[in-house]
């Protein structure tokens, strides 16, 4: 008969050891603890780049809101400039306009006849400008033309015709051109209230038409 050896396993289960040298209930805690860690870690990196992007946007819109109204204050000043420039030029069409008859009315003292007197010289005001455009239509900023026509009027009296002839044959030279074209018409010429020398005077009243004004540069 062979004898055989026998093996008895005395130990419990709950005595028997893992073949980790580490037991897992020791990893777990400290897993969950380097995780937990390593999350705070990462929130404070991210909190810390929001904090900067947070900065850096604050500094981008407060330049933004600067550079606005920078240039609003830029735009403002443009159209300041654009203002002038157009009060300028318009200053430069009524310097264009202007008329210079100082001269021609100085001379045209000296070229009155003896028997004609002079009661009055006058430029009729124009007539108002009508800026209303048929109804549904967007009103004029202007007026349509640039050039303007007056009138100018010679009144008097004399003791006869002669004399009148003779003033306006005076105001048809060259040196009276920037006074009165040479298109004209006595608007009357009748018996006077006033009396010279025993006789009633004849009044008279002309109308020329001024060279025209143009508006221009």
């Amino acid at each position: 008969m062979k004898s055989s050896s026998f093996h008895l396993n005395l130990l419990k289960e709950q005595e028997k050891l893992s073949s980790s040298p580490v037991r897992l209930r020791i990893m777990m805690p400290v897993g969950a603890l380097l995780v937990c860690t390593g999350m705070l870690i990462w929130w404070a990196i991210v909190f810390g780049q929001a904090l900067v992007l947070k900065t850096q946007a604050d500094n981008i819109e407060s330049e933004l809101i600067a550079k606005q109204n920078s240039n609003a204050e830029v735009i403002k000043k443009m159209e300041l400039v654009r203002e002038l420039q157009l009060q300028l030029e318009q200053l430069d069409y009524y310097r264009g306009g202007l008329r210079k008859i100082g001269e021609p009315l100085a001379r045209l003292a000296e070229v009155i006849p003896l028997r004609v007197q002079i009661t009055s010289i006058s430029v009729p005001d124009m007539k108002p400008q009508n800026l209303m455009p048929p109804v549904g239509r967007v009103p004029l900023f202007g007026p349509p033309t640039n050039v303007e026509t007056q009138q100018l009027l010679i009144a008097g009296r004399t003791t006869k015709e002669t004399p009148v002839v003779a003033l306006m044959e005076a105001l048809d030279n060259a040196e009276f051109q920037p006074l009165v074209t040479t298109t004209r018409k006595v608007n009357s010429f009748q018996q006077d209230s006033v009396e010279f020398e025993g006789r009633k005077l004849l009044s008279f009243e002309l109308e020329y038409a001024m060279p025209e004004r143009k508006f221009a540069k």
